[in-house]
């Protein structure tokens, strides 16, 4: 049960946009703080942009791959896609799960969908029915220790696939409210989609994330990005 919750909430949290997932497994949490990835600013979006990403853990040789992809826009606004492969047990077949919502010019998200590629009836997970939905909240890594600061520096960096990449690397320290400490690094660099924000400033899309014995990596990006889960018509 604890790996479908964690596979589930881990195929969610591929896109910024979403709504509370509670995951209680410390490990699952740290799954879903590297697998993180959205967009968090618009002016550099263009439909048909993607980077693929492979995530590992150190304690197991299955493999995950997240794509976030830019598959459409309609008036100051874009159609984002995250297609989420993972086993859904040790060992068993792969499942592609897709998180497809609809983003603002200022990246809030409009709507949420989820699905399996090209599925007949994909949920729409926001909104709902109910007119008192609460607004999608942004996925956020666990606060970092007030009293740490983000470490910023500049580091050269070489990929599995054997692609090096000059990067800015941000180092935070996140204190767990039992007192245990882990560390967030994210690797980015100014070609790859997608730009990381901090206080404000771009630093470029996520080359490399590591965060408790999670590593989120750059496999591959490109620029010829189609829709796989096609959303109803109004």
């Amino acid at each position: 049960m604890k790996r479908a919750v964690s596979l589930l909430a881990a195929a969610l949290a591929a896109c910024t946009p979403q709504q509370k997932t509670p995951v209680d497994d410390p490990t699952a949490r740290e799954l879903v703080v590297v697998m993180a990835l959205g967009v968090q600013e618009t002016s550099q979006l263009k439909v048909g942009q993607w980077a693929l990403y492979s995530v590992r853990s150190k304690a197991s040789t299955e493999l995950i791959s997240s794509r976030v992809a830019v598959v459409a826009d309609d008036k100051d606004t874009f159609w984002i896609e995250n297609r989420t492969r993972a086993s859904v047990s040790p060992g068993g077949a792969q499942r592609t799960m897709i998180t497809k919502y609809q983003i603002d010019a200022t990246a809030k998200p409009l709507q949420l969908w989820v699905g399996e590629p090209n599925s007949p009836r994909p949920t729409k997970v926001y909104p709902g029915k109910d007119a008192s939905d609460k607004p999608i909240e942004t996925v956020k890594p666990t606060a970092p220790d007030p009293r740490s600061k983000v470490e910023i520096a500049q580091e050269t960096i070489t990929v599995a696939s054997g692609k090096p990449y000059e990067c800015t690397r941000l180092t935070s320290k996140v204190t767990y409210p039992d007192g245990r400490e882990t560390t967030l690094v994210t690797w980015c660099n100014k070609d790859v989609p997608f730009p990381t924000v901090h206080n404000g400033k771009s630093y470029g899309g996520v080359v490399r994330r590591t965060y408790g014995q999670h590593i989120l990596e750059l496999e591959l990006k490109g620029t010829d990005a189609v829709p796989e889960l096609i959303v109803p018509e109004k």
